[in-house]
């Protein structure tokens, strides 16, 4: 059995677990408090999650449990075997991975409006005090990551068009093709599907998602692929 060892509300997560769900690998969840580093650092030094736990094997970073999950479940493959496509599926990845991140943290949790609905969902587990305290301190932690990113120096109006740019981008790469690739799913789909529903967290980004059919179409599309889960 896998579990898969994670915070609440990150992309991280569901771009593992619609690989899981599609492949048809039974799995289990188990979420960590952001207060409970001292667990945490025992699961993955660095403190990030997720983290995949397979026997007694430990794989750590998103892209690396994919890798893994990919050789240990090799079908339906979600990374392909033609060098050129697996190339470009790396690239697509890795722009989610690495840039469409820092969007989605500074427009969810960085953005007026935005911060107030959505960090009380983040720390919604957490106990009364312990919530209390990561509210009044999350906003200035997450402002200095963005900030120090170059994301968060940008104002609302440049986040915003860049947005623009990122679902156009998508909207252009499906336009006559089902997935980002091609003719098949892939793990660079999982990943900027799970940053674009992030994005859906803001109003402003969700609002530019909503003007692109194509991109809808192409999200829903991959729900449907990948929203069941096998029984544990």
């Amino acid at each position: 059995m896998l579990t898969i060892h994670q915070y609440h509300m990150s992309p991280f997560n569901m771009k593992i677990q619609r690989m899981l769900n599609y492949k048809g690998v039974a799995f289990t969840e188990k979420f960590w408090g952001l207060t409970e580093r001292k667990n945490v650092r025992k699961i993955n030094p660095t403190l990030k999650l997720p983290a995949l736990q397979h026997g007694d094997k430990l794989v750590c970073d998103s892209t690396d449990m994919a890798w893994y999950i990919e050789q240990q479940f090799p079908e339906p493959r979600l990374i392909p075997e033609n060098a050129r496509l697996r190339g470009l599926m790396h690239a697509l990845e890795d722009w989610a991975d690495e840039s469409l991140y820092f969007y989605e943290m500074h427009l969810r949790f960085g953005t007026p409006g935005n911060q107030q609905r959505n960090l009380p969902r983040m720390v919604e587990h957490e106990s009364g005090l312990m919530r209390w305290l990561i509210l009044r301190g999350s906003p200035k932690g997450i402002a200095k990551i963005t900030a120090t990113q170059g994301i968060g120096r940008k104002d609302m109006r440049q986040l915003l068009v860049d947005t623009r740019r990122h679902v156009q981008a998508v909207a252009d790469l499906v336009e006559n093709d089902p997935w980002l690739l091609g003719a098949e799913l892939s793990l660079a789909d999982l990943a900027v599907h799970s940053m674009f529903t992030c994005f859906r967290d803001a109003t402003e980004a969700a609002a530019i998602i909503d003007e692109y059919p194509g991109v809808t179409e192409w999200m829903r599309r991959l729900e449907s692929a990948t929203d069941h889960r096998a029984q544990q």
